[in-house]
């Protein structure tokens, strides 16, 4: 399927408004923020900031990191931006602001599917995720972290991101102390998020986290996830009720009418 499919079955499947962290390339979010291909609305982190040597490098083990750049160009064909010292990553952030990404996000612990790297690893010190917080911040925007471990994620908690990845090692000290600065917990269920999410809590706390909560974190409270005047008018009808039925979520062809800033883009009535 390409990307441009992907976008509309996003769409059809009732997500007026999504926000990418893996590095989507920036061509695509103008593409669609203008009309040419159909699809949600795109908050993009640009290229995800990585490590050198960590999760997010997908070299050969013989390649300098230096090369690793100049195969593509970061955030448009290749996934991440390296960085050695709190200095790189500085001018690596604010390349990617000057490309377009809307938030930053960080690889601060590593992850299942790199080479060079363990889940129990720490990536970037305190300091170094602050100085993309103080940039962030600068703009008005935030820092998320890829965050598998307590270690790393309190790290980034320290720092002041806003929004931790993952957390599949969560315990209960870190998530208080989440809880405490007031930062949001990400989890990654895909697919069936929405299904599996209301078995967890309830329905309706599954579509409150989908479309209100996700909306603060994207920093468009009050414009979008709500059903009030002078918000920007997303809204999905569905094939029954998911608040009593939450199978419904599990399948997009139960999404029958979509709008998308008041306007249909999906009507199967």
């Amino acid at each position: 399927m390409g990307l441009s499919q992907v976008v509309g079955a996003t769409l059809d499947a009732g997500f007026t408004t999504v926000r990418d962290t893996g590095g989507v390339d920036g061509g695509l979010v103008t593409t669609i923020a203008k009309g040419k291909v159909r699809g949600p609305r795109v908050l993009s982190c640009g290229p995800v900031q990585c490590q050198i040597g960590g999760h997010g490098y997908y070299g050969a083990d013989w390649e300098p990191t230096e090369l690793w750049s100049s195969h593509h160009l970061p955030g448009q064909c290749t996934l991440s931006a390296m960085s050695g010292n709190a200095d790189e990553l500085r001018r690596n952030v604010r390349e990617a602001f000057r490309s377009g990404a809307s938030f930053l996000k960080l690889c601060v612990t590593g992850g299942v599917v790199g080479a060079h790297d363990r889940l129990t690893d720490t990536q970037f010190t305190v300091e170094e995720i602050a100085v993309a917080v103080q940039e962030a911040a600068a703009r008005g925007t935030y820092v998320t972290v890829h965050a598998h471990n307590n270690d790393g994620i309190r790290n980034a908690v320290e720092a002041g991101v806003r929004c931790v990845e993952h957390g599949t090692d969560l315990d209960e000290p870190t998530a208080t102390l989440m809880a405490a600065r007031g930062v949001t917990l990400v989890p990654t269920y895909r697919g069936e998020e929405l299904r599996l999410r209301a078995k967890l809590d309830t329905p309706m706390d599954a579509l409150v986290a989908a479309t209100k909560t996700n909306a603060e974190i994207l920093g468009l409270s009050g414009r979008a996830g709500v059903i009030a005047p002078g918000a920007q008018a997303d809204l999905v009808l569905w094939n029954g009720n998911p608040v009593e039925d939450p199978e419904l979520f599990a399948d997009p062809a139960n999404a029958v009418v979509v709008l998308q800033a008041g306007r249909v883009v999906k009507d199967l009535r």
